[in-house]
């Protein structure tokens, strides 16, 4: 259970924007202020439902002489195994589709999961990658219904570099919003916890009346067996945002 102390530490370092728009925006200005401030860096961007507005609004920023996305690196925080480029739903398309070509990032800046190849070997490129360009130092995040973080799933391994994870029942169940369809993926690829928790900057969103229950376990302090983005309550980077169907109880 998190003490008052450390509770009002984190409220200290929460945005609640009144709706789901005015939270895409607020995130999209810190990450394009990020951007702007730190060219050269890796940044890490999660592919849900959540983040992808903020994403349509960074091309628009950079359409308006705001922010050159293509100033950075990215690398991909996550991957359904058995997805690919053309799969509906995938990370790959998701980004590629919401993100990547609309902003014009050129391919040798990003590197991200190939679904399709074998889930060690892109781990490993993928750490490779991470390592060439000084680590990650930012990441948005989003949290799952069940508190993942990319595909860092409750249990899943808590070591350096990329993993191969088991996805959790909840995970599974929720996949078909995605897919359109219900299909048979029992597996993921992810940039682990304890690597985005090297980022200097990690921006945790949430939105929706249904993330208030996570939410409110996470804020409470929930263990991280449990609760996997309770590993980043304690980074000094962190900031939390959500609207206000998400943050509950939060003020």
């Amino acid at each position: 259970m998190m003490d008052r102390s450390a509770r009002a530490a984190l409220d200290a370092r929460t945005v609640v924007a009144p709706d789901y728009d005015a939270l895409c925006d607020k995130v999209a200005a810190a990450t394009s202020d990020w951007i702007v401030r730190h060219p050269g860096s890796l940044v890490c961007l999660a592919a849900g439902d959540t983040p992808l507005p903020v994403y349509h609004r960074l091309v628009a920023r950079q359409q308006a002489g705001k922010v050159d996305l293509s100033s950075v690196f990215y690398a991909g925080l996550d991957e359904w195994v058995g997805l690919g480029r053309a799969d509906r739903g995938s990370c790959l398309q998701v980004m590629s589709d919401g993100f990547y070509v609309p902003a014009g990032i050129p391919l040798d800046r990003r590197r991200v999961f190939d679904g399709l190849a074998d889930p060690v070997a892109e781990c490993r490129a993928m750490d490779q990658w991470i390592r060439a360009r000084g680590g990650i130092r930012f990441t948005l995040l989003g949290i799952g219904l069940n508190g993942h973080i990319g595909f860092n799933e409750p249990g899943a391994p808590d070591q350096d570099g990329s993993i191969v994870v088991d996805l959790d029942d909840t995970t599974r169940a929720v996949s078909a919003k995605y897919f359109g369809a219900t299909l048979p993926v029992r597996q993921g690829v992810s940039v682990s916890a304890r690597s985005l928790l090297r980022a200097e900057t990690v921006l945790l969103m949430a939105s929706g009346a249904k993330k208030a229950p996570i939410v409110e376990r996470l804020r409470s302090g929930a263990p991280v067996r449990e609760v996997p983005a309770a590993r980043l309550l304690d980074h000094p980077g962190l900031r939390l945002f959500l609207d206000r169907d998400a943050a509950g109880s939060v003020s």
